[in-house]
């Protein structure tokens, strides 16, 4: 009894190891549906990718002047008595948090009439001709006009987080931005958009609080009899004097343009032969997996039985 146990060929295949060669006789054998596998999934990536429109990316670099509000240092310090009263520059940190704000692309999108259109209604892009396409169902751009509905800014909000990237290098005082965009006209001009709107929403916004301070230290020091506090409400008139000087002259307020927004050439996106021949792979591997598990469970189907 023990012999025939010994010797039984099911017993057999359980105790033994598969070994490599055999992987490969069962491979080789199954390699039709291999290669059908591969070429599925390689196909349908193809047919899928290829109708997906090519994306550009434009994009920009800026120099934070790292001033105080008003353009001295980044912070100057007052004590009064132990209160301590900072004013802090406009760094980058402001400059990169107000573009991703909802209550900016709000300002964006009714200060710049063409930012929405060109965000939520373009098509497509002809390399041939150089003109931007929108879709005639949703827009009319020859008369500027929607034909459904002007989407509402926090739904269009969403897209342009999705499209629009802003970081910025603390070590260096410089702060990079870019669009995605099937319209590489289209993502430079919104980059020049994006860059200068923010740039004015914070030069009214200092404008605004430097004027209301102003108005205030000017009525306020007459009523103030300590001479250590006047020389201090002094100090704080001319920075906010300061501010006005810096907020009023040159054509940007807080950040210098190092290198403009351009109009690329060439798509970053999709990179369809790396889909392709990725999606291929992966077909193979599954392919190779459906094959030894199919061939396995026919096995323990014959031991069972």
């Amino acid at each position: 009894m023990t012999n025939l146990e010994n010797t039984n060929p099911n017993n057999y295949s359980e105790d033994k190891p598969l070994e490599l060669q055999e992987l490969f006789k069962i491979l080789w054998k199954e390699k039709r549906s291999i290669i059908i596998m591969a070429s599925v999934f390689f196909a349908v990536a193809t047919i899928y990718f290829w109708n997906k429109p090519d994306l550009y990316k434009s994009s920009a670099s800026m120099s934070v002047v790292e001033m105080g509000a008003g353009g001295g240092n980044s912070t100057a310090s007052i004590s009064l008595s132990g209160l301590r009263i900072e004013t802090k520059g406009v760094k980058g940190p402001r400059y990169v948090n107000t573009v991703r704000s909802r209550a900016f692309f709000k300002h964006l999108v009714e200060t710049d009439e063409g930012f929405l259109p060109a965000l939520m209604a373009i098509k497509s892009y002809d390399r041939k001709s150089a003109k931007t396409i929108y879709n005639s169902d949703v827009y009319d751009a020859a008369n500027k006009k929607w034909l459904v509905g002007k989407p509402h800014y926090l739904i269009a909000y969403e897209r342009y987080m999705e499209k629009m990237v802003i970081g910025f290098h603390q070590e260096r005082y410089i702060i990079d931005i870019s669009m995605d965009h099937v319209s590489p006209v289209a993502a430079k001009e919104m980059v020049e958009s994006i860059i200068h709107k923010a740039d004015q929403m914070l030069r009214e916004l200092d404008l605004e609080a430097s004027t209301e301070s102003l108005e205030y230290l000017i009525t306020a020091i007459p009523r103030t009899q300590q001479l250590a506090i006047r020389g201090a409400m002094n100090d704080m008139i001319m920075n906010q004097l300061e501010t006005q000087m810096m907020a009023k002259i040159g054509p940007t307020y807080i950040i210098q343009v190092v290198d403009p927004p351009f109009v690329p050439l060439l798509p970053f996106a999709p990179n369809r032969a790396f889909i392709s021949i990725s999606a291929g792979l992966f077909g193979f591997v599954i392919g190779i997996i459906f094959v030894l598990a199919r061939h396995f469970l026919r096995i323990r189907s014959k031991q069972a039985s």
